[in-house]
C-alpha cells in the first residue's frame, strides 16, 4: 500500500522519464520484501539487499536513493518512525583502469566525426539518423529535447530555437506524442544554430506539421533506432574498441568538449546544454581533447627561459 501511494506521488513531481527509473530500480526489492510490512524492514536488510548482487556502484547508489524517496514518504506518511536507508554505507569509488579510459574516450572528435558521416554517404546508411546524429553533435542537445522540437519551437531568421518540452524516446504507439517538460528548469532554453544545423533541420521541416525530427513514417524518435544506428556506423567507421561506448550521449559530451575547445566560459557552455551543477560540466572539461593537449604542449614549447 506504501509503495503504490508513494508511486502516485513521484509520478505528478518528477519527469516520466525518472518515474520509470524508479519503477525498475525498486522492482526486485518489492519481489524480495513483498511479504513483509515497512516496518519491519531495517537498515541492515537494506545493506545486505544492495549488496548480495554483483550490481556496480552507480546501481547501488541510484537504488539507494530510490529507496531514500519511498523509506522517506513513509516517514512522512508516520507508518514509520524513522528511514532506515539514512545510515547506509556505501563504498567509495574506486576507478579502475578500464573506468578511467572509458571516461577518457566518452566522446567523439571533429575528425571523427567526419570518417563516420563519410562512411554513412559511401555505404548509404539512412539519412535521417545520419543528419540527426550531426544534429545532436552541432547543438549538445539530448535525444528527448530534439525528439519534442516542435516547427513552432524554432526562429530560423534569428539562427535559434527554444527547448521548452520533450518526449519519452522510450514510448510507443500514441504516447510517443505525448510532451513532457525538460528535465530540469535550467533544461529550458534557447540555443544558437549554425548554419548547418539550421540546413539539417531545414531538411526535416519540409511539409512537417508538428515534430521537426522524425522517421520516415513520420513518427518520433526512438531511443532504440537511434541508438543501434549511432553504436553501429561509429563501429563500422571507426572500428571496435573494447574501451569506447558509441552512443547518443557521446555526441551531447562531444559538443560540450568543442565548446571547451573553442575557450567557451564554463558559464555559457553550462547555458547552452541546459546544465544547473557547475560540476556536471566540469567533469567532461576535465576531459581535454588531444588537440587542447597539443596547443598546450605548442605554447609551452615557446617558453624560453
Amino acid at each position: 500500500v506504501v509503495k503504490e501511494k508513494w508511486l502516485q506521488t513521484m509520478e505528478k513531481s518528477i519527469s516520466s522519464t525518472s518515474y520509470k527509473s524508479y519503477i525498475s530500480a525498486i522492482k526486485d526489492f518489492s519481489l524480495k520484501f513483498n511479504d513483509w510490512e515497512i516496518k519491519n524492514i531495517n537498515q541492515l536488510n537494506i545493506q545486505d539487499y544492495l549488496f548480495s548482487n554483483n550490481w556496480k556502484l552507480k546501481t547501488i547508489k541510484h537504488k539507494r536513493a530510490v529507496l531514500y524517496s519511498l523509506f522517506n514518504f513513509a516517514t512522512k506518511m508516520k507508518y514509520i518512525s524513522e528511514n532506515p536507508t539514512n545510515n547506509i554505507i556505501l563504498p567509495k569509488s574506486r576507478e579502475t583502469l578500464i573506468d578511467i579510459e572509458f571516461e577518457e574516450n566518452k566522446g567523439l572528435s571533429r575528425d571523427e566525426l567526419h570518417i563516420v558521416l563519410d562512411y554513412c554517404e559511401r555505404a548509404n546508411r539512412d539519412i535521417r539518423h545520419t543528419l540527426i546524429m550531426e544534429f545532436l553533435f552541432l547543438t549538445g542537445m539530448r535525444l528527448e529535447e530534439a525528439g519534442g522540437l516542435q516547427v513552432s519551437d524554432l526562429d530560423l531568421n534569428n539562427k535559434k530555437l527554444s527547448i521548452k518540452h520533450v518526449i519519452d524516446t522510450k514510448a510507443t504507439l500514441d504516447s510517443s506524442r505525448t510532451l513532457y517538460p525538460p528535465k530540469n528548469r535550467g533544461s529550458r532554453r534557447e540555443i544558437h544554430l549554425n548554419p548547418r544545423s539550421i540546413e539539417i533541420i531545414e531538411w526535416f521541416i519540409n511539409n512537417q506539421i508538428d515534430f521537426v525530427f522524425t522517421n520516415r513514417n513520420g513518427n518520433p524518435l526512438q531511443q532504440a533506432s537511434c541508438f543501434s544506428f549511432i553504436k553501429n556506423v561509429c563501429t563500422k567507421a571507426l572500428g571496435e574498441n573494447p574501451k569506447r561506448k558509441f552512443n547518443n550521449h557521446m555526441l551531447r559530451h562531444a559538443h560540450i568538449t568543442l565548446l571547451a575547445e573553442l575557450n567557451v566560459p564554463i558559464k555559457a557552455t553550462m547555458a547552452r546544454v541546459g546544465h544547473v551543477q557547475e560540476s556536471t560540466t566540469l567533469r567532461i572539461y576535465s576531459h581535454i581533447s588531444k588537440k587542447m593537449k597539443d596547443e598546450t604542449a605548442e605554447k609551452l614549447d615557446k617558453i624560453i627561459i
